[in-house]
């Protein structure tokens, strides 16, 4: 899998939930998962209390899933692993 492929789905994301009525602002949080406290992340590279801290729960929760899990390119480390390491 190509990572720029891979880095479109928040906005992918985004587009399908935007015009949801939601009494909480899931479109961009979903847009916001991939944000890093340090700016790091994309795609937007906000950091620190520019992120949704809704988005900031989810990428702790999103991590520790792709960690626990089998991806195609390694096996799954399984959730003790996962919670010890972060």
């Amino acid at each position: 899998m190509r990572l720029d492929f891979i880095k479109e789905h928040p906005g992918v994301g985004y587009s399908i939930l935007k015009d949801l009525d939601f009494p909480w602002p899931i479109a961009q949080i979903v847009f916001q998962h991939h944000e890093r406290m340090d700016g790091s992340g994309y795609p937007q590279g906000l950091s620190g209390e520019d992120i949704l801290l809704e988005a900031r729960i989810l990428a702790v929760a999103d991590v520790v899933e792709a960690m626990a899990s089998h991806r195609p390119y390694r096996p799954a480390l399984g959730i003790d692993v996962a919670l010890e390491e972060i």
